[in-house]
């Protein structure tokens, strides 16, 4: 099963964290867990939960996603914590609000998307790497290179890229708009890039179904590398 909730926060000063707000969440999140899950997170390939952090209102919204039934530990962690304290600020990260959401599974995702197209919103910056190097260039599809390598670990499938390439190109690309943002993880800045892209979905139904359950599947597991640490979140909508 796919879960993921919503902690709402605020929190003061944060000009010495030296890193961006999910980096340390991360860290209080492996604290929040029990030592023998964290270790095992640590060693693992594929991370089965994403950690994003969007502003709302005056405040934060730190939306926490898991992959399978063992993750659940994670929100579970999560939840029950009233603050975090985020080592280089002044005041800890106070949730005042939960909002959960109801689990569903990965045969589910193709109709939470029901539309001829849909838009992708890249709301933290997001990271690939081209050549061993990290990278922010717009080739949107290599972003959903590492959304399939976790749907085929995770769901025990082998969905071959080749196939979502395929369809990505038979879609058409109805309007964009990305830029080049910057990410500090505890001082090592890397590209990202943020923005959004319409796509109207091709014809042929086998990959129209394809799309739209990778693109579902992608706002769990974010997109591209470090979506522990905040990088690559993104939501989904119909057009």
């Amino acid at each position: 099963m796919l879960n993921r909730v919503d902690l709402y926060s605020y929190f003061g000063s944060s000009h010495n964290l030296l890193s961006e707000p999910a980096v340390k969440i991360q860290g209080a999140m492996m604290k929040a867990i029990s030592a023998e899950y964290a270790a095992k997170l640590h060693i693992s390939g594929y991370h089965p939960y994403s950690v994003f952090v969007f502003p709302y209102g005056s405040g934060f919204v730190i939306r926490v996603s898991t992959l399978n039934d063992e993750a659940e530990e994670i929100l579970k962690g999560m939840c029950s914590l009233a603050e975090i304290k985020l080592y280089g600020a002044h005041e800890p990260m106070i949730i005042t609000d939960r909002k959960p959401y109801d689990p569903v599974t990965a045969d589910e995702l193709g109709n939470e998307l029901s539309a001829e197209g849909c838009r992708i919103e890249f709301i933290t910056p997001a990271m690939i790497k081209t050549g061993g190097k990290p990278t922010s260039r717009p080739d949107i599809p290599a972003y959903f290179y590492s959304v399939i390598q976790r749907y085929n670990e995770f769901e025990e499938e082998e969905i071959a890229y080749s196939d979502f390439l395929d369809a990505w190109n038979n879609s058409e690309l109805a309007g964009y708009e990305l830029k080049s943002e910057k990410y500090n993880v505890s001082g090592h800045i890397f590209p990202g890039m943020t923005g959004f892209c319409d796509i109207v979905f091709p014809k042929n139904k086998k990959q129209k179904q394809l799309l739209r359950h990778m693109i579902s599947y992608a706002a769990y597991c974010g997109v591209g590398g470090k979506t522990g640490m905040g990088m690559g979140g993104v939501f989904v909508q119909d057009l």
